[in-house]
């Protein structure tokens, strides 16, 4: 009994020991109660309820995650994506024809330029009498009849170069001078003359310039075509102190008659002193050409042929009574 006394334990099972309330002591939590202890157990409707708020959770958790993944995947598309750009006025796309194979750089040819050329304003002559018609410069000056007789300084009238008489100048054009201010050019002129005498061939012979052995030097007759018409030609000059003159002849045989066509010019023989510096020599080949022109329009229409009008006689007058008259009278 010695022992329980020394412990401070009462012997006596009636007398209660006095002791200090127990507060909660942080070394000595309460312990849970487990299954076997005095709680109650859950029952079966209780674990259902668990188990179904559990799926319930889960299956909230898993969308929660689906859609957040789905989220960022958009974001992460929509912040790589390049931004689409749209005009303020769209065009429709134009109709594109078949492509074309391309021709190699190197087997095409270099294209030359064009040279541009100054159209020619020009009028037309025509003459329904004897067929023949022309075009001309429309600055130049024409003339026919009697005023085409054109007259050179110090040379006289041009002459038509038929060998027979019985010759007509037609008309006659005169270049304008102003064309050629500077130069030495007198005048330059296109000449139409028509000799219905000739026959096709005293048409192709010249009348000057003449020499003294026409069989071994022809003269320098030869044959010219100019457009779709074939010309007997031939070139003849003149000269004098002050002047020179170049003339080429030009035939040809249809309608019956003979055609001449003289394309001229004369310039001054010699140059003035005091003009040496401003005067130079006009181009002969640039007033041929411009001649050369006019006549390659030339064209020759059909006419109907001249009749021949003789005189007649009076028939109630005789020509033996007439005649017996005169004798009693003397």
């Amino acid at each position: 009994m010695t022992y329980f006394t020394e412990l401070g334990l009462s012997g006596n099972p009636d007398k209660k020991s006095e002791s200090k309330p127990q507060g909660k002591n942080p070394l000595n939590p309460p312990q849970r109660q487990g299954p076997n202890s005095d709680g109650k157990k859950p029952n079966s409707k209780q674990k259902t309820v668990a188990l179904v708020g559990s799926l319930i959770a889960t299956s909230l958790l898993g969308v929660f995650l689906l859609e957040s993944g789905c989220s960022k995947e958009s974001d992460k598309a929509a912040a790589t994506a390049t931004p689409i750009q749209t005009a303020p006025n769209p065009t429709p796309a134009p109709l594109l024809a078949p492509p074309i194979p391309a021709t190699p750089v190197a087997s095409q040819a270099p294209t030359k330029k064009k040279s541009r050329q100054r159209k020619l304003s020009a009028s037309t002559y025509e003459n329904p009498a004897y067929g023949v018609s022309f075009r001309y410069p429309k600055n130049s000056s024409l003339a026919e009849g009697d005023e085409a007789i054109l007259e050179l300084a110090g040379l006289g009238p041009v002459e038509m170069n038929f060998v027979q008489l019985g010759g007509t100048t037609v008309s006659a054009v005169e270049l304008p001078r102003k064309s050629y201010a500077g130069t030495d050019l007198n005048t330059a002129f296109f000449n139409v003359s028509v000799n219905p005498e000739l026959t096709s061939t005293e048409c192709a012979q010249f009348a000057f310039p003449q020499t003294g052995d026409p069989e071994n030097d022809p003269v320098g007759i030869s044959k010219t075509k100019v457009g779709v018409t074939e010309f007997e030609t031939v070139e003849g000059f003149a000269e004098t102190e002050n002047t020179l003159a170049d003339v080429k002849f030009y035939h040809v045989f249809q309608n019956g008659s003979c055609y001449e066509f003289a394309l001229g010019l004369e310039t001054a023989g010699e140059a003035n002193p005091d003009d040496i510096n401003t005067v130079k020599p006009v181009d002969r080949n640039e007033v041929f050409r411009q001649l050369s022109w006019i006549l390659s329009t030339v064209k020759i229409q059909p006419v109907p042929p001249q009749q021949k009008i003789t005189p007649e006689v009076a028939a109630e007058t005789p020509t033996a009574a007439i005649n017996e008259a005169n004798t009693e009278a003397h």
